[in-house]
């Protein structure tokens, strides 16, 4: 469950996070508003941000029995999964703007140069280029979404949260370990495996 969490709203933030990344590169205007609103959604705290989303969430559903129906409620994973996602989108749209925006113009002068279209630069020349950071940015939100995710269970999601906080409750340190230790694990293979992903993907001219 823990980890299924964290997966789920680092891929929801990746298919956010990349296209707005992208469209910060392209429009100036947009860049200030994306980066300074999850700027900001990352300076709230975790708790905070999952008890301003319940009640929101507790009404649509009401309101809309179709969302009840798949899930969407007040209590449950779905504030959980929301914040998941709104924390991983700051280090994935700033690292997909930063890998664009630092692309070698001579690169994209002689794609274009070939014939390329727009699209064709984009695909074949400027995310390839771009990928190492925005892998990067992917492993800086998963560590942090491994963490945030024991939180959830305040909103009544259930995952290794749960072990720690009722360790806590009854002055359990081995139940508190029980749920720290895999989730530490967790973190550290997120970490170690994203990065390694990360520099596989640098082209040699560019590792250090």
């Amino acid at each position: 469950g823990h980890l299924a969490m964290s997966g789920a709203g680092l891929g929801f933030g990746l298919l956010l996070g990349v296209p707005l990344g992208l469209w910060a590169t392209r429009n100036r205007h947009v860049r200030g508003v994306v980066l300074g609103v999850t700027g900001i959604i990352q300076t709230v705290p975790s708790l905070a941000l999952l008890g301003l989303l319940i009640a929101p969430l507790a009404a649509l559903s009401q309101a809309v029995p179709a969302l009840r129906a798949l899930g969407v409620r007040g209590i449950g994973a779905a504030p959980g999964l929301i914040a998941l996602t709104l924390y991983a989108l700051l280090p994935i749209v700033r690292n997909t703007y930063v890998g664009l925006a630092e692309v070698d113009p001579g690169v994209i002068d002689a794609g274009r140069g070939m014939g390329m279209s727009s699209w064709q630069l984009l695909w074949r020349v400027e995310l390839p280029l771009a990928l190492p950071l925005i892998i990067e940015g992917v492993r800086t939100a998963a560590v942090l979404l491994i963490g945030i995710t024991t939180l959830t269970v305040f909103a009544g999601a259930r995952n290794l949260g749960i072990l720690i906080f009722e360790g806590l409750g009854q002055f359990a340190p081995d139940l508190i370990l029980l749920g720290a230790l895999p989730i530490i694990a967790l973190a550290v293979v997120a970490d170690v495996a994203l990065s390694a992903l990360g520099r596989a993907l640098t082209p040699e001219g560019v590792r250090a």
